[in-house]
């Protein structure tokens, strides 16, 4: 595993609909411009796990605002 990887907040799991982008330490879905992150396909929730775990080593919390 990659070192930046040691430190994600964010990870993809399957959910009754897809799949889910969700908050690795708290286990509940992320919200994105208010939107829990469920139902995804697979490639748009991995997608979006790697644009907020890029956001979130930044430091940069813009599109988890709801």
């Amino acid at each position: 595993m990659p070192d930046e990887r040691k430190n994600d907040r964010y990870a993809v799991r399957r959910d009754a609909k897809g799949f889910t982008t969700f908050v690795i330490f708290t286990g509940e879905p992320a919200i994105v411009g208010g939107v829990p992150q469920t139902g995804l396909s697979e490639d748009d929730a991995k997608h979006m796990a790697g644009v907020l775990n890029t956001q979130s080593r930044r430091g940069d919390s813009s599109m988890r605002k709801g």
